[in-house]
């Protein structure tokens, strides 16, 4: 998998289900920004470990070797932080087994939760989307740009495999909702970013390769 970068897509491209309605009051604040350790996506049964990885000197970001572990860009924002992205990414294997082969079947809606050390945060998906890896290149910096204006969870992986290589990207955002109440609804709308102190801003990648 070799990813570019990636930018912004036109909206309604994703048909939204799954979350429902609910109120703010459903919802509290993660108490501080706090690192990301599993991912969940109930929607396509992806549950894996998240670990830390760094941008090396050409500015490409390599997932996890293991194909059931999620990489996490350990200078974009931390779960509960009220600025920037969030940037997850991992395998597609074409064969099968990859931990984000699903990626493409999720939907506006969806619920992701990222699990932390303070808490479980909820996130309800906004976009699904597909990109060429030239359509990814044009728009590096404003996908992975740390410093971007509200919160959001950014979720990357390769797709349109040729029988050598994968011609294209899947990039799912997703909305912060917050931890959830005890004994609130799991029926969800998405609420404000959460406002809790953003990470100091890196230079973003302007790839991921695999």
């Amino acid at each position: 998998m070799v990813i570019a970068g990636f930018a912004i897509p036109s909206p309604g491209i994703a048909i939204g289900h799954g979350l429902g309605t609910t109120s703010h009051s459903q919802y509290h604040a993660l108490a501080a920004p706090s690192d990301p350790l599993l991912l969940i996506v109930p929607s396509i049964r992806l549950r894996a470990p998240i670990l830390p990885i760094q941008v090396d000197s050409h500015r490409v970001l390599t997932p996890p070797s293991d194909f059931h572990e999620v990489g996490w860009w350990d200078r974009s924002a931390k779960p509960g932080s009220l600025t920037g992205q969030t940037l997850l990414t991992g395998h597609t294997v074409h064969t099968g087994g990859g931990v984000m082969n699903e990626l493409g079947n999720m939907r506006a809606g969806d619920l992701v939760q990222i699990k932390t050390k303070l808490g479980i945060v909820d996130y309800a998906t906004t976009d699904v989307f597909v990109y060429t890896k030239a359509q990814l290149a044009q728009n590096a910096d404003i996908l992975f740009d740390p410093k971007h204006g509200t919160n959001r969870l950014v979720l990357v992986t390769c797709t349109g495999w040729t029988g050598h290589d994968y011609t294209s990207n899947i990039i799912v955002f997703a909305a912060p909702l917050g931890v959830r109440n005890t004994g609130a609804s799991k029926s969800k709308v998405p609420l404000p970013p959460i406002l809790t102190p953003a990470r100091t801003p890196a230079n973003p990648p302007t790839s991921i390769a695999d």
